[in-house]
């Protein structure tokens, strides 16, 4: 039986073919590779979202627990505002009973002892210091409870808790 040109091609084309799949299959083989090839990629990559994911998880977790104390902290700078109000208020009551307590001055005011003058000042001008600082501190918690309601809290990874978890290829 002749050999004809056309079973000569057939056979050349099968044989490039065979050899094509051969690369091809070594190709794949080296992909699928779990030390080197993509592999080993897939599964580092898979290892650090599983480790993102426990670490966003343990942040939402602490973010919760400083929104709480935040709030108990605007809390209770809310009921210590309250008590410098009603303690200064207290005062300003006793400071203005102790002045209807006072003798009516005589017509021709009598000199003050340096003493008494003295503590007098020094008790306007405590008087005066509370106020102010009372004052100061019920903007402090005003401004803290707004810039609290306006900004939302800024999470940040915690390097020390991401790093072990990690792991290089």
């Amino acid at each position: 039986m002749p050999i004809s040109p056309f079973d000569i091609a057939i056979i050349l084309i099968s044989s490039v073919a065979c050899i094509y799949c051969i690369v091809l299959s070594r190709r794949l083989r080296a992909l699928q590779n779990t030390r080197n090839g993509l592999g080993a990629t897939i599964k580092a990559l898979s290892d650090s979202i599983s480790a993102v994911s426990a670490t966003t998880d343990e942040t939402r977790y602490h973010a919760g627990e400083l929104a709480v104390r935040l709030a108990r902290l605007i809390e209770e700078a809310r009921s210590s505002c309250e008590r410098v109000e009603s303690l200064t208020q207290r005062l300003n009551e006793a400071h203005d009973r102790a002045a209807s307590y006072r003798a009516p001055e005589p017509a021709a005011p009598a000199p003050t002892t340096g003493a008494v003058q003295e503590a007098l000042d020094v008790s306007n001008q405590r008087l005066q210091e509370i106020t102010e600082m009372m004052h100061r501190l019920k903007d402090l918690s005003e401004q803290s409870v707004v810039a609290a309601e306006q900004e939302p809290p800024v999470l940040r990874p915690l390097p020390t808790q991401l790093r072990p978890r990690m792991k290089v290829v």
